[in-house]
């Protein structure tokens, strides 16, 4: 397993867990160890990136842009920080 944002770009990939946090220190939430985990994990069922779901990777804009995603028929920037948080395998055909 890699994180999204070690993957290669357009191939698909399978997401096979979503980490609560990096670097275990405060959340997106600000509300200390696990605050804004919670709120990643739901962030990411909101936009349909679940454990299973088969998303390709768009592109990776430079200096620590945004990540570029198709889930399903949409495509969704993501933060490097959200994105890192994200691991996957490539999908063998």
């Amino acid at each position: 397993m890699i994180s999204l944002l070690e993957a290669r770009k357009n191939v698909p990939l399978v997401v096979k867990s979503i980490e609560e946090t990096r670097r275990g220190g405060r959340g997106m939430g600000g509300r200390g160890r696990r605050g804004g985990g919670g709120n990643w994990c739901r962030r990411f069922s909101n936009m349909g990136i679940r454990e299973g779901t088969v998303i390709i990777k768009l592109s990776a804009q430079p200096f620590f842009g945004p990540i570029l995603i198709r889930v399903g028929n949409y495509e969704i920037a993501v933060g490097r920080g959200m994105a890192s948080s994200i691991l996957v395998e490539e999908v063998s055909e």
